[in-house]
């Protein structure tokens, strides 16, 4: 189970990688705003979105796997799925040994 803390702290970290304002209480809507956001990136600035998934450190041979993927329609969901991925483990890290 995912608890609501290491949404929050994930959310708030992918905040300082897009221009707009994270819009999401819960992992489901969390995607969807992130969704949305890769595939505005994918379709006007593909070079910031690389960056980005750089920058969060996202597995890189997973992020060739999913541009590799024959359905464009599942790019966006997959790469956002990855981040989210990414960013809670970091969280789940980060509040572990904030309480140690």
């Amino acid at each position: 189970m995912i608890n609501q803390e290491i949404i929050l702290s994930s959310t708030q970290s992918l905040q300082k990688y897009f221009d707009d304002d994270i819009k999401a209480s819960n992992l489901e809507q969390l995607k969807e705003w992130l969704t949305s956001e890769i595939i505005k990136l994918m379709m006007n600035d593909m070079e910031k979105l690389l960056n980005i998934l750089y920058r969060i450190d996202v597995n890189e041979k997973k992020v060739k796997e999913v541009f590799a993927q024959h359905n464009p329609k599942l790019i966006a969901p997959s790469l956002a799925e990855l981040v989210i991925e990414r960013e809670m483990g970091k969280a789940e890290t980060r509040i572990k040994y904030r309480d140690k």
